[in-house]
């Protein structure tokens, strides 16, 4: 089971639960070579590894290997307690060109030997082959999926498709109808190892523009630091990394910048406890095996690094501005990054209505970001008293000018001439409301109003003319909370089923209480509302339960059967507030 905890973009913060095992994704999974091991497993948890992959295939193959994990099992043997996933053989397939087992076979072996994720033998065809060999290799490909789901095993269902977009698009929809826990996308390594990041953008976007939401998504074979924030951004959620070996014995050095020659440095860029210990002679002057481990350590140190910085920067909803400073690390992924524009649809419906930080502009890239457009659509309609010109957002409305996103941006020129004294409180709060929730709005909500200011002069609440609490405007993005009072006229004012979510009536009584809402409640929601916009709750009969803060895109809310759907901040029984009780 996957369910979400925080969100931007199509990037997520997931929990993904397997039995009494769980991971938070994004993360990445450190690739152990059962034959040749230069990071001991139990060792991984102190880089931040929640789970491994190795292959079950080289197992097999190998007499004292398959004897040990079929006698101890793949925990005992790797001497691993987290999660161990496995891979199938598909990758010596792709190297090699066949290998010696049946599908069947090696899910069996991988069944026996207690792995917690599988993979079956998918047919990883190389991105130059031609439309006719990459579908002849798919339909093997899916048929051998289909045959997969008859174990007992979670399992990754593995879209393949080379470059041909509308074959990994077949590939997508035909693992959605299957039961699989993880949505791997393979037979993209060629194309990182070329830096053709253009067409792996093309990929992603077309598989997850395809594939159910409630999908976690692997991206095979991506694990240097580099790409990981521009693929976390498209809905990628899983990694697995052999490079921090690999690059280590070529003597290359990883950051979340670019690849550096260990020979050719002179200081070490890093915090971590190789770097702090090591200049970067010392490191040459080590033994080979010595330098191996130490240099191996210091590039899982800094994937690790750059996972907890994308973390945190979903967290706070500066996910676009990380990585358009990580783009900037090489020019074929600055290029990569302006494909987005094609995909305006996938990712606008995914990215939240408001965010914890400011919007940060970094260069004419920042444009493409969806909220640039979405917002330009949003205030089309609304009329307005005077207008103002915003550098990112062009002519808006000045009523807004405080509130999420025109309040919230830095440019490279401040804005001047902020407040406007021909403009009254109940004109302004009038124009939030019809950006918020729809024009023509904020007249009927806020036609006998009373506005309050707090003691900074910035507007906070809103009363009607007998003292009862209609809104409050946050101070952190400008955008309202609607109280009891104002959310019973919403409703009213706001035709069905318009900003509504509708939940089932075992979960009715509850919600009036203010309990939350969980996705599995949900009957139906607006499809026209964004994360972490502000929702009326109501039953089947358009009964008023609450009102809360929307948590998923309306597609998540209707496709994961697990986690939360709303935050409820007011049940329909809960006491409205009245002014006597506000500190201002």
């Amino acid at each position: 089971m996957f369910e979400i905890k925080a969100k931007d973009g199509l990037g997520r913060i997931g929990i993904l639960s397997l039995e009494k095992k769980k991971v938070e994704t994004p993360t990445l999974m450190p690739v152990i070579n059962p034959n040749k091991i230069v990071i001991a497993p139990k060792d991984m948890e102190k880089y931040g590894a929640e789970m491994i992959i190795t292959n079950s295939y080289i197992i097999y193959r190998t007499q004292k290997l398959k004897e040990a994990a079929i006698e101890k099992g793949i925990h005992k043997m790797l001497d691993y307690k987290g999660i161990i996933e496995t891979d199938s053989g598909s990758f010596q397939m792709a190297a090699y060109g066949d290998i010696e087992i049946e599908n069947k076979e090696i899910l069996q072996f991988q069944k026996d030997i207690g792995v917690d994720i599988g993979t079956f033998l998918d047919i990883p065809t190389h991105p130059d082959e031609s439309h006719k060999k990459t579908f002849s290799d798919l339909e093997i490909t899916l048929e051998r999926a289909r045959e997969a789901i008859e174990f007992d095993l979670n399992l990754n269902g593995t879209i393949q498709g080379g470059t041909h977009l509308d074959l990994r698009k077949k590939s997508t929809e035909e693992m959605n109808k299957l039961p699989f826990t993880v949505n791997p996308i393979g037979g993209v390594v060629p194309l990182m190892m070329e830096y053709k990041f253009s067409e792996l953008v093309d990929i992603i976007l077309t598989v997850k523009g395809n594939l159910s939401s409630s999908r976690p998504v692997h991206l095979f074979g991506a694990g240097h630091p580099m790409l990981l924030s521009l693929s976390v951004l498209l809905g990628c959620d899983l990694f697995d990394s052999a490079a921090y070996v690999l690059y280590a014995q070529d003597l290359r050095y990883l950051t979340s910048y670019g690849t550096k020659k260990l020979n050719e440095m002179k200081y070490l860029p890093c915090n971590c406890p190789v770097c702090r210990r090591y200049t970067a002679q010392e490191l040459i002057n080590e033994n080979e095996q010595k330098r191996l481990e130490l240099l191996s350590s210091h590039n899982l140190y800094a994937t690790f690094e750059e996972i907890k910085i994308i973390k945190e920067a979903i967290h706070e909803g500066t996910l676009f501005e990380l990585v358009e400073s990580r783009i900037r690390g090489h020019p074929r992924l600055l290029l990569a990054y302006r494909r987005i524009k094609d995909y305006y649809g996938v990712l606008e419906k995914y990215d939240p209505f408001t965010k914890r930080s400011s919007i940060f502009y970094t260069g004419e890239e920042s444009n493409l970001r969806p909220i640039v457009k979405r917002t330009k659509e949003r205030i089309r309609d609304i009329k307005s008293k005077k207008y103002d010109e915003h550098l990112f957002f062009g002519k808006f409305p000045k009523e807004l000018e405080f509130t999420y996103p025109f309040g919230q941006c830095e440019m490279e020129e401040e804005r001047k001439d902020k407040g406007d004294p021909e403009l009254n409180d109940e004109d302004i709060v009038k124009v939030i409301a019809d950006y918020q929730f729809g024009p023509n709005v904020g007249n009927k909500l806020f036609h006998d109003v009373v506005v309050k200011r707090s003691k900074t002069g910035m507007i906070r609440y809103v009363f009607d003319q007998n003292g009862v609490m209609l809104a409050t405007l946050r101070a952190r993005d400008g955008l309202f909370t609607p109280n009891i009072e104002g959310l019973r006229r919403l409703k009213e004012i706001i035709p069905f089923p318009k900003y509504r979510i509708i939940v089932d009536d075992e979960a009715a009584r509850f919600i009036k209480d203010g309990a939350n809402v969980f996705s599995k409640f949900v009957l139906d929601i607006d499809e026209n509302l964004r994360a972490y916009e502000e929702v009326l709750i109501v039953d089947s009969n358009d009964n008023l339960l609450g009102t809360g803060t929307l948590m998923l895109a309306p597609i998540e809310v209707k496709e994961f059967e697990r986690g939360m759907a709303v935050r409820t901040r007011w049940g329909i029984e809960k006491n409205s507030i009245q002014e006597s009780q506000l500190e201002y």
